[in-house]
């Protein structure tokens, strides 16, 4: 048997072994990419198996996360901080081998992957990152960024939306640092993919602008070296590579769809192990596989320190570029007070303008801001004024046209901020915001600050219908763990809110409105803690009103109102409820009222998180059911938003 060969069934038993030992996971394609992956790390990828300081790795996506033991073995062998031990606990809490890879977890996990087809769009964003980062610092005689992206996916991710629509993004933007490895076995779960999928995959990439390379034998090393090579010499757009494979190669249960998710038992191990010719001992690797694999290892160091020194070289030629690269690269606390001041001079301004005011600004002075839109920037106004459109002729462009792609623009997003450098925002209308959440979600599990802007915040859209006016959506943002939610009534309250995002671990949801607000007796460092008091009655309080974003300033007129009959009224504004509950308790509470039964919750939503806040006799004023075309005050009055409304529910609770 030649070293190849006994390296791929190596990584091949060792993969069937660690399902087995947990008793848990995908066999079958684990076990019939072997070949694929072998070759990738044995010939093309660039890696380093000492963590993510080598800017110019090159990133390998796993789109197909469930094949992580296939990915954890390979690494092992070839090196990386992943023991035997550590396969022995796959799927095991707490263990650096997790049912599917996770970023920040396992050594040489790029990017969180499991939910199929995402991966590609991460991949579209790391393609893009490198290509931004390439433009701005590569110079002819010096490329410090020249790394590829490669991702490797299956059938089920190409049938997967997200992955449909980067990928045609990613051929319109000609990305030829990007090569998809598809791992074409036609099996899924529930039986043989041409059971719901029948489409000519060669025909409908070409028609997106990709290259495309068949490999016909996906389980034959050369064949499968030599598409991956042929690759990479693609100059003017993304390439798929093509490979037949066989699922559940070499089991008993191979070609069939339960060895999708089916372990082996001991008996079918020893017999697939004798199958492959290779030793029945217990997770063992080999001496000359070790040592065959040590090769590309040894290789990738020295890619690596030739790298470094060429880094070195070029601070002292290009001392003003390595500088630039310096501050792109160092990722600060920003005080966006001390940079915006008092340049924003309006009494009255929506929060899409006073965004977009504040989001030029930020990128005047920071050049690694970048993002887009879906398609509705003219609307949104999250767009960098002077910043270009990137595009294939302009990689220096910092605004990306997206496309009607929401969900794939939020996961490509996570792409461009998990590469290096670079400060991500997306946007669209807060009714699609539905159309990413698993993207966002994704967001959320790998700690990426990403700046998620979303306007048309509530029934106030008005004449386009409740199709496009935003119901549930601030109560699904606020169930979602590790995600900031900030909905602002003012511009200050709004860089509170930036700072809030830009200095935090988390994605942050902009909620923003499409009508003008005004300006109010707010600070910035009082908007910092996420909810404050607003305005206040002298004495005993009678009346507590909470609320976020256009409804402050209802609010603040219930509060005028009560105050003609002697009720002495708080006005609470919380523009980010997250950050408020990360305040002491005692800040908390006097901010809260405890004490003072009436308390009033008014926001524009089906939100029932404020049931926390009003206590036993308090009432929430919120929308539960859809809304109707109509003018936006109009429609907002009907239902129940007006003081003469509030006024009648708060007197009930006061009797």
């Amino acid at each position: 048997m030649k070293i190849e060969q006994k390296c791929i069934n190596t990584a091949r038993a060792i993969s069937a072994e660690t399902i087995t030992n947990a008793n848990s996971g995908h066999t079958g394609s684990s076990v019939g990419a072997a070949t694929i992956m072998f070759a990738l790390f044995k010939d093309h990828l660039t890696f380093s198996i000492n963590g993510t300081h080598f800017l110019n790795r090159d990133r390998f996506v796993l789109s197909a996360g469930h094949l992580c033991p296939l990915l954890y073995t390979i690494e092992h062998m070839f090196g990386f901080p992943i023991t035997i031990d550590d396969l022995k606990q796959y799927r095991k809490y707490g263990s650096i081998t997790p049912g599917h890879p996770h970023y920040g977890e396992t050594p040489g996990v790029e990017v969180s992957t499991g939910p199929l087809g995402q991966g590609i769009a991460n991949a579209v964003g790391l393609a893009i990152a490198q290509s931004v980062l390439a433009e701005r610092f590569n110079v002819l005689d010096d490329p410090i960024f020249s790394n590829k992206t490669y991702v490797l996916a299956g059938d089920g991710c190409l049938m997967e939306g997200v992955a449909l629509e980067a990928i045609s993004l990613a051929g319109n933007l000609k990305l030829n640092n990007l090569i998809l490895l598809y791992d074409r076995n036609s099996i899924t779960i529930d039986g043989n993919v041409s059971k719901s999928n029948s489409e000519d995959v060669k025909l409908k990439f070409e028609a997106q602008g990709w290259n495309v390379i068949i490999c016909k034998n996906g389980n034959n090393y050369r064949s499968v070296t030599k598409a991956i090579s042929k690759a990479k010499q693609s100059s003017t757009k993304p390439t798929i590579v093509i490979f037949d494979t066989v699922i559940g190669y070499g089991t008993k249960y191979e070609g069939l769809p339960e060895i999708h998710g089916k372990p082996l038992n001991e008996e079918e191990l020893k017999l697939y192990k004798n199958y492959l010719m290779v030793d029945e001992e217990n997770f063992a690797v080999p001496e000359d596989v070790k040592q065959f694999c040590k090769i590309s290892t040894d290789r990738n160091y020295e890619i690596e320190m030739d790298w470094r020194r060429k880094v070195n070289l070029y601070s002292k030629t290009n001392p003003e570029l390595y500088k630039q690269l310096m501050q792109f690269l160092e990722i600060k606390p920003i005080d966006v007070e001390k940079i915006v001041g008092n340049k924003i001079k309006d009494k009255k301004i929506s929060g899409r303008e006073a965004n977009n005011k504040i989001l030029n600004i930020l990128a005047e002075k920071y050049p690694n801001i970048i993002g887009g839109c879906a398609d509705v920037a003219a609307s949104t106004k999250a767009f960098i004024e002077d910043g270009g459109i990137y595009s294939a002729e302009n990689r220096r462009g910092r605004n990306i046209m997206f496309g009607v792609r929401e969900h794939a623009m939020a996961a490509i997003a996570n792409g461009i901020k998990l590469y290096a450098g670079l400060r991500v925002f997306v946007s669209t209308f807060f009714v699609f915001s539905n159309y990413l959440l698993p993207a966002l979600r994704m967001s959320a599990l790998m700690n990426q600050e990403i700046l998620y802007f979303f306007t048309h915040d509530s029934l106030l859209v008005g004449e386009d219908g409740e199709t496009h006016q935003p119901i549930e959506h601030l109560g699904c943002l606020r169930q979602i763990p590790n995600v900031n939610v900030c909905r602002p009534c003012d511009v200050k309250e709004l860089i509170a809110c930036y700072n809030i995002a830009l200095n935090s671990n988390k994605p942050t949801c902009f909620i923003l409105s499409k009508q003008d607000l005004p300006e109010q007796k707010s600070t910035v460092e009082q908007a910092n803690k996420g909810g404050y008091v607003l305005e206040r009655d002298s004495g005993k309080i009678n009346l507590v009103l909470y609320a976020t974003g256009s409804e402050v300033e209802l609010a603040l007129s219930v509060k005028k109102e009560m105050n003609k009959s002697n009720i002495k009224v708080a006005v609470v504004s919380f523009p980010c409820l997250e950050e408020f509950e990360n305040q002491s308790e005692q800040y908390k509470n006097s901010v809260l009222f405890k004490e003072v039964k009436a308390r009033i919750a008014i926001e524009a939503s089906s939100d029932t998180i404020w049931y926390k806040y009003i206590g036993e006799k308090g009432k929430i004023i919120n929308v539960t059911k859809f809304g109707k075309s109509g003018r936006g005050p109009d429609v907002y009055k009907k239902y129940g938003f007006s003081v003469a409304n509030i006024k009648k529910e708060i007197l009930k609770i006061l009797k």
